[in-house]
């Protein structure tokens, strides 16, 4: 019997191929939760697949939660512990001491999990109602507040029980609402001669550091829209993506009328919000809107925003920023020139667009 021997260049080739073929995904979604946790995401039918890629060699959370807070959230942990994964749907009880206990129905499907020097990848998949409704959230076409965990250790032994999951309190980070269920293959725009880009940009606006929050307010006078124009897609223009955990929201808001208040911030490179308030009572009408995870929004074919500097010539850029720790490493203050860029046509459309906002400040 006569025997073949696979060349080793082929042989590489092949388990490249096999390499790629497991590890490899196309994601609709992606967003940096903070510099050391990144979650991708993408949908197909009534599954909803996520990837988390976290900065650590302990064991990682992702969990749903209806109001920001851990108690009754939703929460998937798990950790490589020499070379084995280990996967737990879990739940955190309304009157939890803050350690999340195992779900007798395992919903999630562990689909990748693999450690390497730095970093602890999971890659899981769900139903987006698991009809779980004593421990699971379900995934609606709302926004939703992500939880999200990491710890610099692993539980021993794959251990569930309750006492064993190390410091549950300090693994938790944060809260960050996003819209899971944002539609993707949105209508692409095509730029010509009657479709203009706009950006509205802070300009040097320093971070904060430690706990501290700053709102910061930035006044523009569009005075170039001589007769009415509608605009059809936003999207955020992020200058560095090491900026994009500190940054919460950016809200671009209309103003009635011309004072003189407007005029002087408008020649400005910006304010903290609280610092013009006054100036502020005016510019209340939300024209755009982005939070941490959303990639923009593109109005449908058949309207538009209006966009008329005789109906409205200063608008009012809100961006929400939260504080960074800083380090040895790091010394000098973050600076940041963020802010959104505007799709607008002179083509105009069927309909006007509006915002309808509900709830209270």
């Amino acid at each position: 019997m006569s025997s073949t021997k696979v060349p080793a260049a082929a042989l590489a080739a092949v388990l490249l191929l096999v390499a790629t073929a497991v590890s490899g995904a196309h994601w609709d979604h992606a967003v940096d939760l903070d510099e050391n946790y990144r979650l991708l995401w993408s949908i197909n039918n009534q599954d909803i697949t996520f990837e988390v890629q976290a900065r650590t060699l302990g064991y990682v959370g992702l969990g749903f939660s209806t109001d920001g807070s851990i108690y009754g959230a939703d929460v998937v942990i798990g950790w490589v512990d020499n070379g084995q994964v280990h996967f737990q749907d879990r739940h955190f009880k309304m009157n939890s001491n803050g350690e999340p206990h195992v779900d007798p129905s395992q919903d999630y499907v562990l689909l990748l999990g693999y450690e390497n020097a730095t970093h602890t990848v999971l890659r899981f998949r769900r139903k987006l109602d698991t009809c779980d409704t004593n421990q699971d959230v379900p995934i609606t076409n709302d926004t939703i507040r992500i939880i999200y965990m990491y710890h610099n250790r692993d539980p021993k032994n794959g251990a569930q029980a309750i006492g064993t999951l190390p410091d549950p309190a300090e693994a938790f980070k944060d809260s960050v609402p996003i819209f899971l269920t944002q539609r993707v293959n949105q209508v692409p725009i095509e730029l010509d001669s009657r479709t203009r880009t706009l950006e509205l940009r802070n300009k040097d606006v320093e971070i904060p550091m430690g706990d501290d929050n700053l709102r910061w307010c930035k006044m523009f006078k569009l005075d170039q829209f001589v007769r009415k124009q509608h605009m059809i897609r936003y999207e955020p223009v992020i200058e560095s993506r090491s900026n994009l955990p500190f940054m919460k929201h950016i809200i671009l808001y209309e103003c009635q009328g011309s004072t003189p208040e407007l005029e002087i911030m408008s020649r400005e490179f910006g304010r903290s919000c609280m610092k013009a308030e006054k100036e502020l009572l005016t510019c209340n009408s939300i024209v755009a809107a982005w939070s941490r995870g959303s990639e923009g929004f593109t109005f449908p074919l058949e309207a538009g925003y209006p966009l008329d500097s005789y109906q409205a010539r200063f608008y009012m850029m809100e961006t929400h920023y939260m504080g960074f720790q800083s380090n040895a490493i790091e010394t000098r203050p973050r600076m940041d020139n963020s802010g959104l860029r505007l799709y607008y046509t002179t083509t105009l459309r069927k309909h006007d667009a509006g915002v309808l906002s509900v709830g209270i400040q």
